[in-house]
């Protein structure tokens, strides 16, 4: 007990930090709701002064550099990182808890697979390399393998 009150007292002496409003013990360990001060936030380097109205640019003909980033990907891997094995100390909801624990399990489930199809893959065996990332309902993967094993003309 004395531990959490010399955190919520640290919490209170730092301003601008979230404020312990109560801790309850429930089934899954100790569950503490935090006050988060409202806060502006303001870009570090000034905006440039606006200049002449932009003429419309020709079209080309450019491939994008690489594909554009998956907003929910990188909220998932955000959440693994920051609720999957995270102690009582961390600000996560049990919800979060629960949900980074289920995209871990998935993402070490994707992960075995993918291992299993490059070794098949590696090892001359392309039919059942696609047949194994198929029955593994990783679509994308199977074309990935199908693509590596067609011969280059």
């Amino acid at each position: 007990m004395s531990l959490a009150f010399a955190f919520a007292l640290a919490l209170l002496a730092q301003e601008g930090q979230a404020t312990l409003q109560s801790c309850v013990f429930e089934a899954d360990g100790w569950v503490c709701r935090y006050r988060v001060p409202e806060a502006i936030y303001r870009p570090q380097t000034p905006l440039p002064a606006p200049g002449p109205p932009l003429t419309p640019a020709p079209e080309t003909t450019q491939e994008p550099s690489g594909p554009a980033p998956d907003a929910e990907a990188a909220r998932r891997a955000r959440l693994i990182s920051r609720c999957a094995e995270a102690n009582w100390l961390s600000l996560c909801t049990p919800d979060d808890r629960r949900e980074a624990k289920a995209l871990k399990a998935q993402a070490e489930t994707k992960a075995a697979l993918r291992l299993e199809v490059t070794t098949l893959a590696a090892k001359d065996q392309c039919p059942d390399a696609v047949r194994v990332a198929l029955e593994g309902g990783d679509l994308d993967l199977a074309r990935e393998i199908r693509a590596f094993c067609t011969p280059a003309n």
